[in-house]
């Protein structure tokens, strides 16, 4: 009897506490984090390189076309709260660059060139994890706005202008608990594919 009454305060004292533990994204419920993206902005001026848009002329030499002056990804970064095992809220900021230069006889003409900041209300949908939360399958929508800042032909057309814009990530895989690496691919202004790290406190 005594052996029973024992076992059976044995498993209670085992039971109760693993109930009575949360998981661990509702005991560290805050999340930042960091990303790259490659958007469909810089894709396409990247493409005018590779489509070779430039004419030299075989008398003089002359070069006249279109290429990009430069360009570079979507860098992000984040802040969120877990609100139940499944829904996070939160925010996120981001910045890109492109610009488009066009050559007339060698004679270099900045077409456009700007620098888009944005900013992004997320709900990020956690619809898969392993028991011990070490990876999970999520999908993440933003909507919010860009400030667009820049020049178009020398600055005939300069300034900022806002305008709403959005990031819908489809398909995103997380590894890691306290500190996590992750991929997301999507469309919006955020980037089609983009790596990053997240922390949770």
């Amino acid at each position: 009897m005594k052996k029973r009454l024992l076992v059976l305060l044995a498993l209670v004292a085992v039971i109760i506490p693993a109930k009575a533990q949360k998981p661990y994204r509702l005991s560290h419920p805050n999340e930042i984090s960091t990303s790259y993206g490659f958007s469909l902005l810089n894709f396409g001026v990247c493409m005018l390189d590779k489509a070779n848009l430039v004419y030299v002329d075989p008398k003089n030499g002359a070069v006249t076309g279109l290429l990009s002056g430069g360009t570079r990804g979507a860098l992000n970064i984040g802040y969120s709260r877990q609100l139940n095992p499944c829904i996070s809220v939160g925010g996120a900021f981001g910045f890109n660059r492109a610009s488009v230069n066009g050559l007339i006889y060698n004679a270099n003409l900045i077409l456009a060139a700007a620098n888009i900041y944005t900013f992004l209300g997320t709900v990020k949908f956690d619809w898969f994890h392993t028991r011990n939360e070490v990876f999970s399958m999520y999908s993440k929508l933003g909507l919010g706005m860009m400030v667009v800042q820049g020049v178009v032909l020398q600055g005939l057309l300069n300034g900022a202008i806002v305008l709403p814009t959005f990031q819908s990530s489809f398909v995103c895989l997380e590894v890691g608990k306290a500190v996590s690496g992750f991929l997301e691919l999507g469309i919006g202004m955020q980037g089609i594919a983009q790596a990053g790290i997240r922390a949770r406190f």
